[in-house]
């Protein structure tokens, strides 16, 4: 299999090709395995602190779904907000479980600049807020792989930016948004400009 790819290390599909599918599976299957209490793999205190912001990242876009099924969205919709929820979740316990971390503290700041657009009951406005979440968690996931030095790190956070490249794609047919293909296959979010954690 050819990984070079002439596009940007930035860029999601080069991101794709150069993790690889086979590899993007089997890190997913294995930190999904481990458990959170103890790292399984040695990483820098650099990329621990930045897993730490996107395991926050995580929980926050999980909350977020969950604002969007209290305030009633209905039907498919809610079904696809309930997957969202649970894949967030399912993301942050697997950085948990590189880390050593408890996945227990969302992003505060974060959460509340977002609750807002997510506590609707109309699907379209659901859809908006969802595609734009995904589209900059998985920016905020790729700005991250630029910095990362370990592989381990690399691999997670770039078999999680497949999956969320995916919801937005999902979000979006919900919001209206799709019959735009460029910005759907090449939205222009930006990644967010999340947290450090407290020290407690």
């Amino acid at each position: 299999m050819d990984l070079e790819s002439a596009e940007p290390a930035s860029s999601r599909r080069s991101l794709i090709g150069a993790v690889g599918a086979v590899g993007i599976a089997g890190a997913a299957a294995l930190v999904a395995s481990r458990p959170a209490a103890a790292a399984p793999f040695a990483i820098s205190t650099e990329d621990r602190a930045l897993l730490d912001q996107a395991m926050r990242m995580e929980l926050t876009a999980s909350d977020l779904y969950q604002v969007a099924l209290d305030a009633g969205v209905a039907d498919q919709t809610a079904e696809v907000a309930a997957t969202f929820a649970a894949n967030h979740g399912a993301y942050a316990q697997a950085i948990a479980g590189v880390t050593g971390s408890a996945a227990d503290t969302r992003d505060e700041a974060l959460f509340a600049d977002l609750e807002g657009t997510f506590a609707t009951s109309d699907n379209a406005e659901f859809g908006q807020a969802a595609a734009e979440l995904e589209n900059s968690a998985a920016a905020t996931h790729t700005e991250f792989i630029d910095q990362f030095e370990s592989i381990e790190a690399i691999t997670l956070a770039g078999s999680i930016v497949v999956v969320e490249a995916r919801h937005a794609t999902v979000a979006a047919n919900i919001g209206g948004l799709d019959s735009n293909l460029e910005s759907l296959f090449h939205p222009d979010s930006e990644a967010f400009d999340l947290n450090p954690a407290e020290e407690s």
